[in-house]
């Protein structure tokens, strides 16, 4: 069997500039990246893994592809009819440690169910 990856598309809210208060301003920024693998949280790896496990909420590990490194962190996407922010930063492993197509991950949150 085969793992097969998806695309997913990211919004992420970017700082573009300051407003007449000097207060930032954001532009939405739609990012999408191919051959992308999500799987359910199981075994909690820390404390809020566990504390949302405890909590019934839904958490996943979006693991990304070796060839693409853009930034993702604190941005959102559509997953099974929910949307899932991603709140970590990416884990990273050696390419030459690393046997499969993906080499980092981040931790996303269920924010609407």
């Amino acid at each position: 069997m085969f793992m097969v990856g998806m695309e997913l598309i990211f919004t992420k809210q970017v700082a573009n500039g300051k407003d007449a208060m000097g207060n930032d301003t954001h532009t939405t920024q739609q990012i999408t990246i191919a051959d992308c693998l999500v799987a359910p949280i199981s075994e909690p790896a820390t404390a809020r893994e566990q504390q949302a496990m405890e909590q019934s909420r839904d958490q996943v590990r979006v693991h990304f592809p070796k060839a693409d490194a853009t930034d993702v962190s604190d941005s959102d996407f559509e997953y099974g009819g929910k949307t899932f922010h991603l709140d970590s930063d990416s884990v990273v492993f050696m390419d030459g440690n690393t046997p499969t197509r993906w080499n980092r991950y981040i931790r996303a949150e269920c924010v609407n169910g």
